[in-house]
């Protein structure tokens, strides 16, 4: 019955409870860490170099608690997807909108926390030539990383309008986050449109507070236990449950 399929104990209540809990630590989580990484400053090359290899381990802890958030971001927000309705061409094309930006962000997470700094360190104790070669090398993939971020952020948005649409159809809260949703979205995409080419700490951390609200409300979403459960997990199951029509 769809009462019990809607009751805290069943399978599907949990995994959408478990996607919940991972958007709101990953947040949480990706926020405290991004604010505190830094750059190591300097300034002839070689010092620009020897601060960004002195910040090796603080930078690759950063960007490793960057990609698990990225990942449980892509497992939350595909449990969503599945719970609005997959069949449903608007969702689908958010989900995959959202999958690419997330791959995206991972490219220029791997590129500001692992690549760069490899190369920092393979080139401090090198030949002048070398190291000029490697501070070059570093400043053109930081514009590299800063477009990949930003075509993530994009996409994300993107994707975000894309399920808020769906959910302002729908009544109570759903209409709720989905209004957060779109506000969120918004001010993500024009706080990328107004950023410069190298984009500063505080113009990132203004994008991470502008997610973090719509992070917040697809959370209780997804945690909390729908007032309304039939229609949502009709529409969510593409009118499986519905009586046949003849």
């Amino acid at each position: 019955m769809l009462h019990d399929a809607a009751t805290p104990t069943d399978p599907t209540m949990q995994r959408t409870r478990s996607a919940g809990i991972a958007i709101a630590t990953a947040a949480i989580v990706s926020t405290i860490f991004v604010a505190l990484d830094r750059s190591g400053g300097g300034n002839s090359q070689l010092e620009v170099l020897q601060g960004i290899a002195r910040l090796q381990g603080l930078k690759e802890l950063v960007h490793a608690v960057a990609i698990a958030s990225v990942c449980a971001f892509a497992f939350g927000y595909a449990t969503l997807a599945r719970r609005l309705g997959l069949q449903r061409p608007l969702v689908l094309a958010g989900l995959t909108t959202y999958l690419i930006g997330c791959i995206a962000m991972i490219g220029a997470t791997i590129t500001d926390g692992f690549v760069t700094t490899h190369i920092a360190m393979d080139a401090i104790t090198g030949t002048p030539e070398r190291v000029a070669f490697a501070y070059n090398l570093i400043r053109y993939a930081g514009v590299a990383l800063n477009d990949m971020a930003r075509l993530g952020w994009l996409l994300q948005a993107v994707g975000t309008l894309a399920w808020s649409a769906a959910l302002v159809q729908q009544r109570g809260f759903h209409r709720t986050a989905g209004v957060v949703g779109v506000l969120s979205s918004l001010l993500v995409i024009v706080l990328i449109a107004g950023s410069a080419t190298y984009m500063t700490m505080t113009s990132l951390l203004s994008v991470l507070v502008a997610q973090l609200a719509w992070n917040v409300a697809a959370a209780v979403l997804l945690v909390r236990k729908p007032v309304n459960a039939e229609p949502f997990l009709r529409q969510a199951d593409g009118d499986a449950a519905m009586p046949a029509m003849t």
